[in-house]
């Protein structure tokens, strides 16, 4: 069945076709739920088939050749949101990223801010920038990321901080509202 199918046969409300979207996207959506969860087994299974019921709530969305990105962006969002709850730490830029979650309609604005965020990250120094990434998109701690680079912790704490700063001034500069750069103040 193509992915054109599969979404025509959501649309109608056949469950036959939520069954061939599990079998065929679980494997990718685990993956991306368990990159950010990693070794919370039980969540990442919940997790993954809570994102194939949103899947289901949101089938008359679904457009052939982005399914996969929008269960992918949804995984993360939840994945993120559950960290959250459990007061760990969000990664800023996943926060910036998805701020409109849990829609195919919000990609135009998705895109605009994933590129004002990499335009400001890409003023910042190489290693301050590679640190921003290890810990913010790959989920690293911050002691993981420091050792990965041969940093101190306090040097990794200390350029983590100032480069939220320079962020939270760019957005602002851009345009972002005084709510989405004191988020990336209160993440810190």
């Amino acid at each position: 069945m193509t992915e054109e199918q599969l979404v025509k046969a959501l649309g109608r409300g056949e469950l036959s076709a939520l069954e061939a979207l599990m079998d065929r996207y679980t494997p990718y959506v685990s993956s991306v739920v368990s990159r950010i969860l990693r070794g919370r087994r039980a969540d990442v299974e919940e997790l993954t088939a809570d994102v194939f019921l949103a899947a289901w709530d949101s089938r008359d969305k679904l457009r052939p050749g982005k399914v996969k990105g929008w269960l992918g962006a949804v995984a993360r969002n939840r994945a993120f949101n559950l960290l959250r709850a459990d007061r760990e730490s969000l990664p800023l830029e996943e926060d910036a990223l998805f701020l409109e979650t849990d829609g195919p309609d919000k990609e135009l604005d998705k895109k605009e801010t994933a590129r004002v965020v990499n335009a400001a990250l890409a003023r910042l120094d190489r290693p301050q920038r590679e640190l921003f990434v290890r810990h913010y998109y790959y989920g690293q701690t911050v002691r993981e990321a420091a050792l990965a680079m041969g940093l101190n912790l306090s040097t990794a704490k200390t350029w983590l901080r100032r480069g939220r700063e320079t962020l939270k001034t760019i957005l602002e500069q851009e345009g972002y509202g005084h709510e989405t750069a004191g988020d990336l103040q209160a993440n810190g």
